[in-house]
């Protein structure tokens, strides 16, 4: 029944968009992600890697020396031709160039590549030189290996393995054959900066919108940080094995800013998603802290879920639902003549539902949190799904009505929005676990991050978080507290200041 009505199930579209196959250069031991040239390199364990300008080389045995590899971008569209350009250049730098192997089309780790190969001599010794082009997103890497076989000085083969293992991460990348399973996907996936504030995450739960969402914390010269969201079109996007190339990208209130990238693709790696990032640099606007930059964003999976929260005119949350497997929760906000509220928690059978049309159901059954049937308060009660929004339309039994309006679901419509809530995973937690949710929290709710997070274990096994930053005014420095929490080892507990409840997983 709510398979049939609800388009709760956006995760299993999105793992037929991403087929299970991980990269054999996973297991390589180290790796470098070059944005500006488009390409991930991977070195083997027992070489030396080494970016020098524009040029980057992976030494065999020793830095600066043969044997090695090196690899180069340059602005070419075509492997032939640059290998032509190429050789006339090499004329000019060797005067006893030989061309030991013509261009020729070669295939290698899988990929089709175009070669040539010289001979030439330093110091008296012959250098055997290769040189490997191949042509991605309008560059042309030229990739070289140079050994010295009089006297041993080879690469076994290591030309061979960076090609295989290499990334290119903008443009149509030959995967290696070697394959492996990939984790299912998550419902959200989050990149942190390097102090562990959340900067992007990813959205696939389908809450807010039938395509993917991109949650964006920005800030304008300001020590608060605001929330954008971004609408990344699947409709349009180019899905090829492990990868989702967006090619329109629209902001929450539908304009369009798809000129602002060169390229944005998400590619699956592992258990995580890289988001690659080329931004047409004329479009920024503001600093660097109000745009979405050139980059590569390592996005790791997060459990998210989606509630829908009708407010009043007041801005007071009423009423929200919760979507379980077999029942809807609603979560109603009542009082008895009293300024403090309670909570109410109806459970909307699902199972005995009836359909009234593909996106809305009619809900027949329903009991109160102590279990007892409560369905004849309603002559009717029905959901509509609308993308970002469920609404309830109620009409109740007047005749059922206890206590005053406050204290009951009253007739009327609610139009109930979509809200999507990052969590951390169900289980027990360290100290230093949660004194990096507790930053989270904090941030999600007030806009500033603090930067320092410090712990103490209770003897009762809970913890105390304390959150605060060190300020320098007229040459003192004091301590600024944003939070005290004392919560257990999954997170649940008391703001000391406030003495509100607080669930760091949420």
């Amino acid at each position: 029944m709510k398979k049939l009505l609800f388009w709760f199930c956006c995760t299993l579209l999105l793992v037929s968009l991403f087929p299970s196959r991980a990269y054999a250069a996973a297991a390589a031991a180290n790796s470098s992600t070059l944005p500006d040239w488009g390409i991930r390199i991977y070195s083997p364990e027992d070489t030396i890697a080494v970016l020098e300008e524009d040029e980057y080389y992976i030494y065999a045995l020793e830095e600066g020396t043969i044997p090695y590899v090196m690899v180069r971008p340059y602005r070419y569209d075509s492997e032939t031709e640059f290998l032509e350009d190429f050789t006339a250049y090499m004329r000019r730098v060797y005067s006893d160039l030989k061309i030991t192997e013509d261009i020729r089309k070669v295939r290698i780790g899988g990929r089709t590549c175009w070669e040539i190969d010289y001979t030439y001599k330093i110091s008296g010794y012959n250098v055997t030189d290769r040189r490997v082009a191949i042509t991605v997103d309008e560059l042309t890497y030229m990739f070289c290996s140079k050994e010295v076989e009089s006297l041993g000085l080879t690469t076994d083969g290591l030309l061979e393995q960076v090609i295989s293992d290499c990334v290119f991460i903008y443009g149509e990348d030959a995967l290696p054959e070697d394959e492996e399973e990939n984790a299912s996907l998550a419902n959200a996936y989050l990149y942190c900066l390097d102090d562990g504030m959340p900067k992007y995450w990813l959205d696939f739960t389908g809450g807010l919108s039938n395509n993917l969402i991109l949650h964006c914390y920005f800030r304008s010269s300001d020590p608060e940080f605001y929330e954008s969201k971004f609408i990344l079109d699947l409709g349009t996007a180019d899905i090829s094995d492990s990868s989702i190339t967006i090619r329109n990208v629209y902001d929450e209130y539908g304009f369009d800013h798809s000129n602002w990238f060169k390229g944005l693709t998400l590619r699956l790696e592992g258990d995580h998603i890289l988001m690659l990032v080329r931004r047409d640099e004329s479009t920024l606007a503001g600093g660097e802290e109000d745009n979405i930059l050139t980059g590569i964003y390592d996005m790791a999976p997060l459990p998210a879920y989606t509630v829908y929260e009708y407010h009043q005119d007041n801005g007071m949350l009423k009423y929200w639902l919760e979507i379980e497997d077999e029942e809807i929760l609603l979560h109603a906000m009542f009082r008895s003549g009293d300024p403090e509220y309670y909570e109410e928690v109806f459970s909307l059978d699902l199972n005995t539902a009836s359909a009234i049309d593909d996106n809305t159901i009619r809900i027949r059954k329903v009991k109160n949190s102590r279990g007892i049937d409560v369905s004849e308060w309603f002559k009717s009660l029905t959901l509509m799904q609308d993308e970002g929004s469920i609404t309830m339309y109620v009409r109740r039994d007047e005749k059922t009505l206890a206590g005053g309006t406050e204290d009951n679901i009253l007739t009327g419509t609610y139009e109930c929005r979509a809200r999507v809530l990052l969590s951390a995973n169900d289980t027990p937690m360290t100290g230093s676990e949660l004194a990096a949710l507790a930053q989270r929290y904090y941030f999600t709710r007030h806009g500033f991050f603090p930067p320092i997070a410090d712990y103490e274990k209770n003897k009762d096994g809970t913890f105390t978080i304390h959150l605060y930053e060190i300020v320098k005014m007229d040459d003192f420095t004091h301590t600024a507290t944003s939070a005290w929490y004392t919560v257990d080892k999954y997170g649940v507990g008391t703001n000391i200041i406030t003495e509100e409840e607080v669930d760091l997983k949420k």
